[in-house]
């Protein structure tokens, strides 16, 4: 029997797979504000143009001596985003945080 070799299916519909992960971060940052101690901002994709963004930030390190870094979820927002990028609404809502 011959060995047949078939392509991957090829997905035309670039604007269902874009990534608007930077725009996401930005709009968010500028809207809640920044942490002092800002480790990263993780954004996931979910379904139906979807995304969690958490904002972790690192702890103070108690004594003198650490071994390793601790970080937390400083907040978490959960978004439904547009075809563009623009965030269209988030729970809990964006709101300047306490910094």
């Amino acid at each position: 029997m011959a060995k047949v070799d078939q392509a991957a299916p090829q997905n035309d519909d670039s604007t269902s797979l874009s990534d608007h992960t930077e725009t996401i971060k930005s709009q968010v940052l500028e809207k809640v504000g920044r942490p002092p101690r800002l480790h990263r901002v993780e954004v996931c994709r979910h379904h139906n143009d979807n995304y969690r963004v958490n904002i972790w930030e690192k702890l103070e390190q108690p004594g003198d001596f650490a071994v390793s870094m601790r970080v937390h979820i400083w907040s978490s927002y959960y978004l439904k985003v547009s075809d563009s990028g623009e965030i269209l609404a988030s729970n809990p809502p964006l709101a300047k945080l306490g910094i």
